[in-house]
């Protein structure tokens, strides 16, 4: 791509399909004025920069550079996710957990010859911090409830975590090790149980380089083990990493710490969630006296001799999850890349693929191809953003929120999803005292130097934008990058034409 700057007129010229050249934007305006600013920053020297501007109502196309430039999307890519769950499955759809059992129950001698069966059926909010519902263990309580009412005080099998809803693949191939251990980077399960996250507490010490101490898991996980090589360091944030992938115990803990602290809380990712569910609910059932024969397990585990087991299972008590509007509200204004993750392989389940993210994306990019958007260049690994792998170009999100605007009918709960900038979410800190405060709309994505913005803005003409500004490979900070951004944001939102 190439472009030129004239005296009083911007100009912009990139290639159309047939690889010639054409202009894009002629107009000398405020947009324009500021994105030639954002263009020629210094910081923006070595970027990868892209940006389109629409009209809703008219289609008119009001700035555009490198529209078509494929590039890593971070976070923005789960307006793709949820906007796609929401057009399949609908706003007040609800994932189900099932609890049952197997075998039968000798009622004489109060005790169930079979298993207690935990069956995951896609839910991302069991046991979750963000909604109300979900806290204080009330879903526990409510499995311990059930089965006390089947009246038995012991269970000769075991309790199992079926997670066979979703594949036992949990995280994306091309998520980082880097990521894999930390709490963002959670890995979807068919059962997943408290975000599939849990908190460390360590005790620093005085003086740089000190090691730490880990005091304390909440909650706690069997045969969870940690290898910890932090140390006490002259900082004020957490500055750890986690290492280790799903399924296996060991964790290594690397990084470090402020120092002089008693209680600084770090979070993970749960290596086995559907063992954690199983194994929280029989404590439960321990502390009021129901005994077990065996300890709990997962079909995971017991997938050579498990099949025997799971048939015939009477049910007995089951949890939905919130309305999906609300779970997209909380996937996007908090940018939770684990319910994003569900929203994805959900998605690929009611368009007949297999629960897997190569599957999943591969149908989800067909989804909207069919529905007319020029998928060429867009290449998705996962659902929330986090692999680098992702590219999206920023006509194809301006593509999907303008479907969602003129063409969907659930537009109402996909843009209350959306964060406000200088309200809530990732942009309560965003456009303070500027008028695009409480007027756009949009997700932001980050990553290590990457910087998006994507979403809708109102001018000051009462013109409805839709916009799409990605920036890859920027020197400087993320903070200053996002600064920058907001002076475009701005722009728009100031536009009077």
């Amino acid at each position: 791509m190439k472009y030129f700057f004239g005296w009083m007129v911007l100009v912009f010229i990139g290639f159309n399909g047939h690889g010639q050249l054409r202009p894009m934007v002629k107009k000398n305006h405020l947009i324009n004025r500021t994105l030639k600013e954002v263009i020629n920053h210094p910081s923006m020297k070595n970027a990868s920069i892209a940006f389109y501007a629409v009209d809703l109502n008219s289609g008119e196309v009001l700035s555009s550079y490198q529209a078509d430039l494929a590039l890593k999307p971070a976070s923005v890519q789960k307006l793709i996710t949820t906007a796609t769950l929401l057009e399949l499955a609908g706003p007040q759809f609800q994932f189900r957990t099932q609890l049952g059992y197997t075998g039968t129950i000798d009622s004489a001698n109060k005790v169930l010859n079979g298993s207690i069966i935990i069956q995951g059926g896609g839910d991302p909010t069991l046991g979750s911090i963000y909604f109300d519902s979900s806290q204080n263990f009330l879903f526990l309580k409510n499995w311990t409830d059930a089965i006390v009412k089947l009246g038995i005080d012991s269970i000769s099998g075991q309790i199992i975590g079926d997670a066979d809803y979703f594949s036992d693949e949990m995280t994306p191939t091309t998520w980082s090790w880097q990521n894999m251990g930390n709490y963002y980077g959670a890995g979807a399960s068919g059962l997943t149980i408290h975000d599939n996250r849990y908190t460390l507490s360590f005790t620093t010490f005085n003086h740089r380089g000190d090691s730490t101490i880990v005091t304390a898991i909440e909650p706690k996980i069997p045969n969870l083990w940690f290898e910890n090589n932090s140390f006490s360091d002259t900082i004020t944030y957490d500055n750890i990493n986690i290492f280790g992938p799903p399924y296996e115990p060991h964790r290594l803990i690397k990084g470090s710490l402020p120092l002089n602290k008693t209680d600084f809380k770090v979070k993970g990712s749960v290596p086995d969630p559907p063992l954690l569910a199983a194994y929280e609910l029989q404590s439960h059932l321990t502390n009021i006296g129901i005994k077990l024969t065996d300890s709990s397990s997962t079909t995971r585990l017991l997938r050579s001799s498990v099949n025997g087991k799971l048939l015939n299972i009477q049910q007995i008590h089951e949890v939905l999850s919130p309305p999906l509007h609300e779970i997209i509200a909380k996937t996007n204004i908090n940018s939770i890349n684990l319910y994003a993750e569900h929203c994805l392989l959900q998605s690929a389940i009611l368009l007949g693929s297999m629960p897997i993210t190569d599957s999943a994306t591969k149908v989800i990019t067909n989804f909207w191809k069919t529905r007319g958007m020029d998928v060429e260049g867009m290449a998705l690994y996962d659902g929330s953003g986090l692999s680098h792998y992702n590219t999206v170009t920023p006509r194809q999100i301006v593509f999907l929120l303008s479907y969602m605007k003129n063409r969907s009918n659930y537009f109402e709960e996909f843009y209350q999803s959306l964060p406000i900038a200088g309200v809530n979410g990732t942009l309560r800190k965003v456009a303070l005292g500027t008028p695009a405060q409480g007027n756009i709309r949009a997700k932001s994505g980050t990553l290590d130097r990457v910087k998006c913005f994507a979403g809708y803005v109102t001018s000051a003409k009462g013109r409805e934008i839709a916009f799409a500004v990605m920036i890859n490979n920027f020197n400087g900070t993320t903070f200053q990058t996002s600064k920058i951004l907001e002076k475009l944001m701005v722009s728009m939102a100031s536009f009077e034409k």
